[in-house]
């Protein structure tokens, strides 16, 4: 693997575990009854998902 993948993986793992730590705080908010910081927390985590599917991208991870 390159450095400039291993850049990407690095960046991928980073933005999987903020996606992670963002689908736990849209459980706490529906439990506590804090709905807006949960709707928040869903485009964080559709914007680390887009950000996760560039760095497939770039990185040379996929066939398109």
């Amino acid at each position: 693997m390159t450095d400039r993948a291993s850049a990407y993986v690095l960046w991928i793992v980073v933005l999987a575990a903020v996606s992670l730590v963002c689908t736990a705080g849209i459980v706490w908010g529906e439990l506590t009854g804090h709905h807006r910081l949960g709707g928040a927390l869903i485009g964080v985590i559709l914007l680390a998902y887009s950000f996760i599917l560039l760095c497939l991208r770039k990185g040379g991870f996929t066939s398109v």
